[in-house]
């Protein structure tokens, strides 16, 4: 039987499944989070946010150039679904190179074939269903390209551990260092693979003698657990409660740094005749550990650094020093290479190799010139490259000190966790790693944020194979059983330490660990093929051998791969999920021709972006978010540039302050702002007592606080800057998404237009309720066939219909405000117009367009709607709200969750308006053993005991 032959057939086999099941669930256009700014980032090849990702905007501009069918974001989620896919293919690969390298042969049987091929096949498609690597495939993110120039490096290293005795085998090496070069044109997560590579190389080269590698190894893990006890003795004495000061983390750092040094230097001085011979362990994790700070940051940070400090940002001169250094490396090689010296040859080219991939940086200094209308930092030069790619619009955080916070709003940090070390070793090293890989392997208790793993789901089967398939390796193949250690320790424990998360965070951040997943996955097919080869031991007779692999391999199917597909379908389904575009075109068409909008943070201002610069919807409105606008160059770009010929932002702020604004200290104040009588005429005012007082006033208060000192964040200065320098000329609006407190107190003045808030000059009255009625009537009930790129209101309801949608966090948040609007508009209709019947068209509308079978609805969004239902007099669909109401107050009151005040107190008076006395009793008694001497509360249960007691027997079914 040809092996290659099969093993190519079930490369493709397993290839084809990944590719099916990504392009089968794909999100048909774009998503929430960052895909939105990366597909607008590759349409117009602009600048997103740093580090940049170049690479993944060019392939991406080749996609969208590429003739396939359906919605323009359905091009860029395909370089993720396509990544995937071959991603998938190269893991089994790597792990049929890994099985016969662990096994120290080559298939001998048919039978020893198929074994090896159908567990590399399990792992790879292990990797391919697992819940992380499947969201990262079906849209249009960093992580799936990345991961596929990860996987090429890892396949790359195990072609040339195989034939890196033959002529020409220091070209796939040299591959790889050009991958490490374009990663970072991608994201830096594949980076680190360099590290594991160059370990190989090592160990393979120049690491001969097992003994001595193997007893410093033992010192090497001596080293690291010393390392580790000294700094959890560190954390461990951290218990302050009191927040440091930036310079205090950056001191606490330095002496981190310089304790860890010292006892570094002492165990080598001890150890230093066995670390430093030739054969050491410590030889391949030394060189590696070099060879990888020369790529990152040594060129991906330190070059452009050092360009920009010979150059002082003269451009000819930027470039004449990179030429220059292309030469010396170049000359270098020649030089090396003619006389043989092979080691310095191959570092010099793996270095020119690491400086053209990383090339693809100068699409983002050449697109910052062109000014796109996403330029991010616009980094023009290499002094603006330099901040772009060191990340400093984030700010810096420190390394070591566990708890750090830049503000004043994180003191639960350091209140709810007893020491530094309890933050780390619960929070940032189980929370916030060791449950991702328990979600993707053992099994997810729900899709909830935050929430915790659980075995139920998988059976913990694919951990548990893996675990073994770690074991096995070990003992069969320690060195390289190390190696595979030490990469899931860098791409999982280094990546989350080096990140040093704070809680909590927005969303949950299990992406960033698509390497340790590969490295796990890879351990499931060893622990596949470690199991058959352990049936081989015990059986020996060759037809229980193949029974008993047949069997083996079955199971394994079933409940590793087969298991997390079935799984993990429903809620990795994004076939028909349009929730992120649709919410995007109603928040846009929400607003008036040339409006300004303020947005909040990234789903209501990055698939905005996506719709006006990929599908050219509403580009009139400037959109102003509210996170950037924080930063100097986004104002100066909202003042001064022009997208699509959009109207610049007005901004009171001269041009020479731009650059120096910063937090202002502020005391709570009236502020007035003047209303021009055309204003009025505009919004249909004609009160004279509003008219005639020819202003606007309001309490502005501070919206942070250090110690006694109050002020105002950057964004809510701009906000009342351009508020004050619009003087009325162009509609001003905060999506629905905006916290109150970015409203900066106007939220009098504010009127309800679907999903967006507009500025008016008058306040709510009783008549109008603060809601554009007949904006929102419109919108709501003139649902578009298409879509329109010009103002006109009518949303869009593609997909909240339909059951077998899964809708997940974010999108049901957006889609309860889609509720609320119908809510108000209902709520209108019956208070301010006295028109129950209208309000009950506006209900049977809504249970259409969000109906409540198919969007799931918060205890607290149900129970807002019940009432409704009932002056609306629809008193079947009051019962069924009020039903469900019960049911999730039950079971919310059963697991002991923390209730808002609120719903205890509607939920009474629902029991009572459907003569539940008893459920209304219960309920008394659960607010009395929180609140016992409330004389209130003791005064209902009286008049509620008095009322059962009262209260008819129920009539015996017949």
């Amino acid at each position: 039987m040809n092996q290659k032959l099969i093993h190519r057939v079930l490369g493709a086999v397993v290839f084809l499944i990944s590719a099916v099941q990504f392009f089968l669930t794909i999100q048909p256009s774009v998503s929430f989070w960052d895909p939105g700014e990366l597909s607008a980032a590759a349409y117009l090849l602009q600048v997103p946010h740093p580090p940049g990702g170049p690479l993944f905007s060019l392939v991406g501009r080749l996609f969208y150039l590429l003739p396939l069918p359906g919605d323009p974001g359905f091009h860029m989620n395909a370089v993720s679904a396509l990544a995937s896919a071959i991603s998938v293919l190269l893991l089994y690969l790597v792990a049929v190179r890994l099985i016969n390298n662990t096994r120290k042969r080559e298939p001998q049987s048919s039978l020893e074939m198929f074994g090896t091929y159908a567990s590399a096949a399990i792992g790879a498609l292990a990797l391919s269903f697992c819940d992380t690597f499947w969201f990262n495939g079906v849209e249009a993110n960093y992580f799936a390209a990345s991961t596929l120039l990860y996987s090429t490096m890892l396949w790359l290293m195990m072609v040339w551990y195989e034939k890196a005795d033959q002529p020409g085998s220091a070209k796939y090496l040299l591959m790889v260092a050009y991958l490490v070069g374009l990663s970072a044109g991608v994201h830096l997560m594949s980076v680190p693979a360099f590290f594991t590579v160059m370990m190989v190389f090592i160990f393979r080269r120049y690491v001969t003698n097992d003994a001595v590698t193997r007893q410093t190894a033992y010192i090497f893990a001596g080293h690291v657990l010393v390392l580790l006890l000294v700094a959890f003795a560190m954390w461990g004495s951290m218990t302050s409660t009191h927040i440091p000061s930036p310079e205090e983390f950056h001191a606490y750092d330095l002496k981190f740094v310089i304790i860890m040094g010292v006892i570094s230097a002492v165990i080598m001085l001890i150890f230093r005749k066995k670390i430093f011979q030739r054969d050491s362990f410590y030889t391949p994790i030394l060189v590696a550990g070099v060879t990888l700070g020369l790529a990152y940051p040594g060129v991906i940070k330190m070059l452009p650094s050092f360009i920009h400090t010979l150059s002082r940002d003269d451009s000819t001169l930027g470039v004449i020093i990179l030429l220059a250094v292309l030469g010396g490396l170049g000359y270098l090689a020649y030089r090396s290479g003619k006389s043989q010296r092979t080691l310095i040859h191959l570092g010099a080219m793996a270095a020119l190799f690491v400086i053209l991939g990383f090339s693809t940086y100068t699409m983002i200094m050449i697109r910052a010139n062109a000014h796109t209308p996403m330029n991010e930092n616009e980094p023009k030069d290499f002094s603006s490259l330099l901040s772009y790619l060191n990340r400093e619009q984030y700010g810096d955080f420190p390394i070591f000190q566990r708890r750090w916070t830049p503000d004043g709003d994180r003191q639960k940090t350091w209140t709810a966790y007893s020491s530094d070390l309890d933050f780390f070793l619960r929070y940032q090293m189980n929370h916030m790693f060791n449950r991702y890989v328990l979600f993707n392997f053992a099994g997810r208790l729900s899709r909830e944020q935050d929430a915790n793993w659980s075995a139920a789901q998988l059976y913990g089967i694919p951990f548990l194979v893996g675990l073994f398939g770690l074991y096995w390796h070990f003992r069969k193949d320690w060195r390289m059983g190390a190696t595979f250690l030490i990469l899931f320790i860098i791409m999982g424990y280094l990546i989350t330490f080096y990140q040093n998360q704070q809680e909590p965070q927005p969303r949950e951040r299990d992406y960033f660990y698509a390497g340790a997943y590969f490295v796990f996955t890879l351990w499931i097919a060893l622990g596949v093929r470690g199991i058959l080869d352990l049936v081989a031991e015990r059986l020996r007779e060759p037809r229980k051998i193949a029974a008993g692999f047949a069997g083996v391999l079955v199971l394994a199917a079933v409940f590793i791969p087969g298991h997390m597909a079935v799984s993990n379908w429903h809620t990795h389904d994004r076939s028909k999920n349009w929730v992120p575009w649709d919410c995007s075109y109603n928040i846009l068409q929400s607003c008036a021709k040339d409006a300004i909008l303020f947005t909040n943070g990234d789903n209501d201002t990055f698939p905005l972006w996506f719709l006006q610069d990929v599908e050219g919807v509403r580009r009139d409105v400037r959109v102003v978010n509210l996170s950037l606008v924080n930063t100097p160059w986004y104002i100066e770009q909202l003042k001064h540039e022009q997208p699509y010929g959009a109207l610049k932002v007005p901004v009171s702020i001269p041009d020479d302050k731009i650059a120096g604004i910063q937090i202002m200290a502020w005391d709570p104040q009236v502020v007035a702002l003047a209303v021009p009588k055309a204003a009025y005429a505009q919004f249909g005012v004609t009160d004279t007592a509003i008219t005639n007082r020819g202003q606007i006033q309001w309490q502005m208060n501070n919206t942070i606080q250090f110690g006694q000192t109050k002020a105002l964040r950057v964004q809510d200065i701009m906000v009342l800057s351009i508020i004050q320098a619009n003087q009325w000329q162009r509609p001003i609006y905060f999506a629905v998404t905006c916290s109150p407190d970015s409203r900066i107190g106007l939220d009098q003045y504010m009127r309800f237009c679907g999903l967006a808030w507009q500025l008016v000059p008058m306040k709510a009255s009783a008549g109008d309720m603060g809601i554009d009625a007949a904006v929102l009537h419109e919108s709501l009930f003139n649902e578009p066939e298409g879509f329109s790129r010009t103002p006109r209101y009518g949303f869009k309801f593609r997909c909240t219909q339909d059951t077998t949608v899964f809708f997940d966090e974010s999108e049901v948040r957006m889609l309860s405000t889609l509720r609320s609007s119908f809510r108000a508009l209902a709520v209108y209709d019956l208070n301010a117009e006295q028109k129950p019947d209208e309000a009950a068209t506006v209900l049977r509308r809504m249970e259409q367009a969000v109906p409540w079978s198919s969007v799931p609805a918060s205890l607290e969004e149900t129970v807002d709607f019940a009432f409704v239902y009932q002056q609306a007099g629809m008193p079947d669909q009051f019962r069924s709200v009020v039903a469900r109401a019960d049911e999730q107050f039950q079971e919310a009151m059963r697991a002991g969750a923390a209730l808002n005040p609120y719903v205890y107190g509607e939920m009474f008076q629902l029991y009572k308006a459907q003569h539940e006395y008893q459920k209304a009793l219960n309920l008394l008694l659960t607010l009395q053993k929180q609140y016992p001497n409330d004389p209130g509360i003791k005064t209902q249960i009286d008049s509620m005991r008095a009322r059962l007691a009262t209260q008819p027997a129920p009539v015996p079914a017949q």
